[in-house]
Formats: structure tokens, sequence, C-alpha cells
């Protein structure tokens, strides 16, 4: 390792397994920048010789302001982060959504903290004041995408050496295990169902909603599929559908459906016939939505559940769940009944691997021990 002299720069030359590196510290012609430089170059020594040499050479050149700076806050970080899974075609519209909110809500946590000075304590306490206003659920997905941001960034920014978001990811994976979120992912009974359909039917500004929610518990399609659907994606006796394109808060999603592959469903009798009566009172077009809102535009889902969903819910004295727990509902009353999971894996779109443990709870329970007196 040598330092070489560039008018009032230095460069900082060496060779690190056959690979030459080199780096510039502008304006370090001096005695405090020569000084500072051999600093650098046994950090250098001693990270090659513990294995934690950076080839990216961030850790050792100097922090960067201005026009391309390596020195960020936090807030920004995730924003341009953000900005890069934008290129991504076939990112869907509220998933951009969902990365633009946390971008927000890192510039409330943390002001301008910089990037480098989150630390897994400065993490944990802004998960904490988070948690106080979401569910365990929204803080897990949005720390898969804190982690993933940070993860990316290396090399490129300023940030601590330990990724500050793992461990509160891995804390809030091991809640779910406990068992914390159990009740949450409770699905809906018959009789729960039932009724909601009865209050959706029977609503003055709602019952427009019914046959989507009656195909929704049906058929376990997500929301966005559901929402997506088209009269030229069903069978010309109504008894299949095609599903291969989806709706995200409005919007069509670039990447067709959630998991990007296409799958036909076979129907039932309320379905099909339910569908026979829709096309006959709408005489609508192949390309038109099955299921529109009230103006005919897609369906929004978060103004779904905000408004119409929640108000059904509560008159039917309900306990919340999202309306994606109608999936649930629908998968978990499949297995209840008998169903081949391996069939209903593909009737879904679900991974095969993990349909039981995702998604199969027991609807009744009941003491499945034997009495021996």
């Amino acid at each position: 390792m040598h330092i070489e002299k560039r008018g009032n720069s230095l460069l900082v030359r060496f060779t690190h397994d056959g690979k030459p590196y080199s780096f510039s510290l502008p304006k370090h012609n001096n005695p405090v920048g020569i000084s500072n430089a051999n600093q650098k170059i046994a950090q250098i020594q001693k990270d090659i010789a513990y294995g934690n040499f950076d080839n990216t050479l961030l850790r050792y050149k100097p922090r960067t302001l201005g026009k391309n700076p390596t020195a960020i806050t936090a807030a920004r970080l995730f924003e341009l982060y953000a900005d890069y899974r934008a290129q991504d075609r076939e990112l869907s519209r509220s998933s951009l959504d969902r990365l633009k909110g946390i971008a927000s809500k890192l510039k409330q946590l943390l002001g301008d903290k910089p990037a480098e000075k989150v630390t897994e304590s400065v993490a944990k306490d802004a998960i904490s004041r988070w948690s106080e206003a979401v569910s365990d659920g929204t803080i897990k997905e949005r720390l898969f995408d804190l982690k993933a941001c940070w993860e990316w960034a290396k090399g490129k920014y300023h940030t601590t050496e330990i990724n500050p978001w793992s461990e509160c990811l891995d804390r809030a994976r091991s809640r779910g295990k406990g068992g914390q979120s159990r009740q949450q992912n409770k699905p809906f009974t018959i009789a729960e169902l039932q009724a909601i359909v009865t209050a959706f039917k029977a609503h003055p500004h709602y019952y427009h909603y019914t046959e989507f929610v009656i195909f929704l518990s049906h058929t376990a399609c997500r929301f966005g599929e559901a929402a997506g659907l088209r009269w030229k994606h069903l069978g010309a006796d109504f008894s299949t559908a095609w599903i291969g394109e989806s709706i995200s808060r409005g919007h069509q999603n670039h990447k067709g459906t959630k998991t990007g592959k296409t799958r036909t469903i076979q129907l039932s009798p309320t379905v099909i016939s339910m569908l026979g009566d829709r096309r006959n009172r709408l005489k609508p077009n192949p390309e038109d939505l099955v299921f529109p809102s009230p103006k005919g535009l897609p369906i929004n889902d978060h103004r779904f559940r905000a408004r119409a969903w929640k108000t059904i819910l509560e008159s039917c004295q309900i306990e919340y769940r999202s309306p994606y727990k109608i999936r649930h509902s629908a998968i978990s009353h499949a297995l209840n009944n008998g169903a081949n999971f391996i069939a209903l894996a593909e009737q879904t779109g679900h991974d095969k691997r993990v349909l039981l443990s995702t998604y199969a709870h027991a609807i009744e329970q009941e003491c499945l021990f034997v009495d021996i007196g």
C-alpha cells in the first residue's frame, strides 16, 4: 500500500487478492491529510486481516456532500430506495404507495437524523412509537422494506455496519410465532359471512357490493383479483373464471396477479347463478369489469375497507378483520370441509408448501383427546 501525491490531493493505492484498488482524498496533500491517509491505510490492513474489507471502498472514502452525497438522512435514503424500486415495471401501484408512505414516516419519526446514525437502539425506539398506531402485521411488513433498503445502501451510502432493522424484524417475527397475532387471523364463521352478505344487501348505500362480497366468499380470490375480473375472463356458462389480472388501489397491477401467475378456477352453483343474473341485468361488454364501483370505476380496496366494510361489520357486531380475511376464511372452510390442499393451492394461487400453516385454522374449536375417565 502506498500514497501518491496529486497536486492538492492524495491517491491511496493498494492491491488485495490480486485486484488493484485506489481512491482519492481531495485537498489532503498536507501534514494533517497525510496522517489521515495513513490512518485509513491502517484501517484497510486491519479489515483485510479480520475479513471485514469493504471492496466498495465506501468505508474508507471521505463522506461526500453536494450533488451526489454519500452521507444522507435516513428519510432521504429511503426516498432514493423507493425511486430505485419504482424502476421495476412489475411493481404494483400499492407497493409504490407503501414505499412512499414509509419514507414519509421515517421523516416524521427520525427527522433529519443521518442514516449512519440510525443504530439498533434508534431503530427500536422508532418502531416502538410507530407500533402504537398500526398493527404488528403492518410493522413486520414495513420492517422487511426497511431492512432491504439498508442492504441496498451498502457500498453506496454511509450507514452503520450492522443493519439496524434486522433485530427489529427478528423480534416482530418471534412475536408472530408466539401466537400474539393468532386472534387477528381468526377466520369468519359461515354464520358471520352470511350475516355480512345480508347486511350488505340491506344497506341503503353499500348494497352495490353485495355480489362482489359473495364472489370473494365463494372463490378465495384476492381482493385485487376479483376487482380486476372482466366479463371476457368468465367461461361461457360461468362455471370457470380466468384469474390473470388484478387491480390495486383502483389501478391496474402491471404484474397481473400478486405472484405474476395466471390460473383458472372452478365456480360454485351459487356464483354461477349470481353471475348469470348479473349479466342479464347489466348487459355488459366483454371488456367491462364484472364488479366495478358504483361510479363504474375499479374498486379501490382502501376506500372499500374504510367505508363500506368497516360500517357493515360494525352493524353486524362482528369483530373487525380486514376484507383479506374473506380469502383466509374461504380457504380455511374448504380445508375444514376436506378439500385436497394441493388442488386448493392451485385454485387459490397459493404456495403449496405454506398454505396449511398460513391459512388453515380450525373453525370450531373442540377437544380432540380421548376421555379415559
